[in-house]
């Protein structure tokens, strides 16, 4: 999304907190107080999840995950990962009572800000849209499901694409910071605290495989071209091979194409 997405966001907040004052000076309980207040334990990001050798993702707190990615900006224009967000909202459904249960979390947005190791921004942050639905916790233990969060986005990309050219094609280092917004299906509004996740991004690093005949990365509809090996892929948020027949020319071509 836009700069006016951020800003209708603020302008929402704002609202809100205009809203929550008044009925805070109008009430003469403490219960509404507490209902207005920011509360980001609720909501939480826990870890970024790791794909399997297929490339899904199994959700769950006690699955595999990553602490970093790596990802070659010659090769993929934005990078998205699968998030797991938890919920520790009480439950408040009774069926002996007819209630329904009001605290699931249907997750919306998330915001996202990109910066240097030093904390200087990168680009401008952005707001994202998501989805999933994510059920309360039981028994102590937090409810969880998965969301998938565009951690960098082209903009962003093009900018670290050109930083890293301008090194020879080396890694720049950032840290892309998500807050997850969602809303129970009561009505409330929650979000996450900041959760912030490295990720290294280079220009060209990745080894890149030309066919033979080197004609064959053009066109493929040939049957010598069709009877090539494939070239093994590598998941999201990994640096593996890369096969010019994905490319449509030649790996030096593909390069030359950005002009850095």
């Amino acid at each position: 999304m836009t700069d006016e997405g951020q800003g209708s966001v603020a302008a929402t907040s704002g609202l809100a907190r205009r809203l929550c004052a008044l009925a805070l000076l109008a009430a003469s309980g403490g219960l509404l107080a507490s209902a207005c207040a920011s509360n980001e334990s609720s909501l939480f990001v826990r870890m970024r999840m790791a794909p399997t050798e297929d490339c899904t993702v199994a959700c769950g707190p006690s699955e595999e995950f990553w602490t970093e990615d790596a990802v070659d900006a010659a090769y993929t224009g934005s990078h998205t990962a699968t998030l797991l967000v938890g919920n520790q909202i009480v439950q408040r459904g009774d069926p002996d009572v007819l209630r329904t249960e009001t605290s699931r979390v249907q997750l919306y947005e998330a915001e996202v800000r990109v910066a240097d190791l030093a904390g200087n921004p990168v680009t401008d942050g952005y707001v994202v849209p998501v989805t999933g639905l994510v059920d309360p916790g039981t028994s102590g233990d937090a409810g969880y499901n998965c969301t998938q969060v565009l951690l960098i986005d082209g903009a962003t990309m093009d900018s670290l694409r050109r930083q890293s050219a301008e090194l020879g094609g080396g890694d720049i280092e950032v840290v892309a910071t998500v807050v997850v917004r969602g809303r129970t299906l009561g009505g409330q509004e929650v979000e996450t605290a900041e959760w912030s996740y490295p990720v290294r991004v280079c220009f060209g690093c990745s080894r890149c495989v030309d066919t033979a005949p080197l004609s064959c990365c053009e066109s493929s509809a040939s049957e010598e071209c069709q009877e090539l090996d494939e070239i093994e892929r590598s998941c999201s948020g990994q640096r593996g091979a890369r096969d010019c027949r994905d490319l449509g020319q030649s790996c030096a071509g593909h390069i030359r194409s950005f002009g850095l």
